[in-house]
């Protein structure tokens, strides 16, 4: 199976132009009559991004966010029932993860993180960060000044005695393999938004096939999440990304997480609603020994809790 992993954009004959602004996360509009998760539930994919004054953003980026505080998660936290959440590093800030950091000081048993760091860091800095909550290093390259594959593979030996994982966003079936990634790593690989699948991709056989045969080694994670960067809610295209998910539940249940991916960076025309059950891709409606596992036991094995 391939992934796009492209290497950030040359600046060669580029004329400059401000990145895009986000639109705003939407505000929560009243509560669910029933919980929609159960209880301990965490969300394992989430942003916050500080005033740029404080927090600066990097040059070269290709989109800027609104201000999103942990404090303006904490009511989605609480319609939602989510219990724990894990703060990722955005592309937007590069290798300094300081807004992430000062986020998880404020509820240390509730937030876990995970970083993007430079290759020469030490195993002192690594075990600090431990102390701190993280628990994984981002390997982003759909967005400009990501991590490279070498980083990857020196950075994979380094976080290994820490108990560790890689967090990758790529797309499934374009670029180098993910075989060798995954089957190659000594620490767990957890791909992003479902590796960015298209809900027209054939799912007995292609790089999704690959994906449920990478997932049954179990070494590969898979977070079930933003369901709107795959397919747009018109037309049912949501209902069309249902099948996949379905069987990524059947081939290895133990290695799924579930993410909101709040406050939805890189959108531009259309902000997702955090309680549109549609966000929950079917899970909602699994039975209840799933949805524990999925939402509840797997999350607090991979990050600690």
């Amino acid at each position: 199976m391939r992934l796009r992993l492209p290497a950030p954009p040359s600046r060669r004959g580029r004329v400059s132009a401000a990145p895009p602004l986000c639109l705003p996360p939407r505000p929560i509009a009243g509560t669910p009559a029933q919980p929609l998760l159960p209880p301990g539930a965490c969300d394992t994919h989430i942003h916050v991004f500080g005033p740029p004054e404080r927090y600066p953003l990097v040059p070269g980026r290709n989109y800027t966010p609104r201000p999103a505080a942990l404090d303006a998660y904490l009511p989605v936290m609480e319609a939602l029932g989510i219990a724990r959440a894990v703060l990722v590093q955005p592309s937007v800030y590069g290798t300094d993860n300081a807004a992430l950091l000062d986020a998880l000081g404020r509820m240390p048993d509730r937030l876990r993180g995970v970083v993007v760091v430079p290759p020469t860091i030490t195993d002192g800095e690594i075990a600090a960060l431990h102390a701190r909550g993280v628990r994984g290093i981002r390997v982003n390259r759909r967005n400009p000044g990501g991590l490279s594959l070498d980083d990857l593979a020196v950075l994979a030996r380094r976080i290994a005695r820490f108990g560790w994982h890689i967090q990758l966003q790529a797309v499934i079936g374009d670029g180098p393999a993910l075989a060798p990634v995954v089957r190659d790593a000594p620490v767990p690989v957890v791909l992003d938004h479902m590796g960015f699948l298209s809900p027209a991709l054939p799912r007995e056989e292609g790089p999704f096939a690959e994906l449920l045969a990478l997932l049954a080694e179990g070494n590969l994670w898979v977070k079930l999440s933003a369901p709107y960067r795959l397919a747009p809610l018109e037309d049912g295209a949501y209902g069309r990304l249902l099948p996949f998910v379905s069987a990524l539940v059947a081939c290895r249940a133990d290695r799924l997480l579930w993410a909101t991916d709040w406050p939805h960076p890189e959108r531009f025309d259309f902000v997702p609603d955090d309680l549109d059950p549609a966000q929950f891709l079917g899970l909602d409606h699994a039975d209840a020994a799933t949805r524990r596992r999925i939402f509840v036991d797997n999350p607090a094995v991979l990050y600690g809790f």
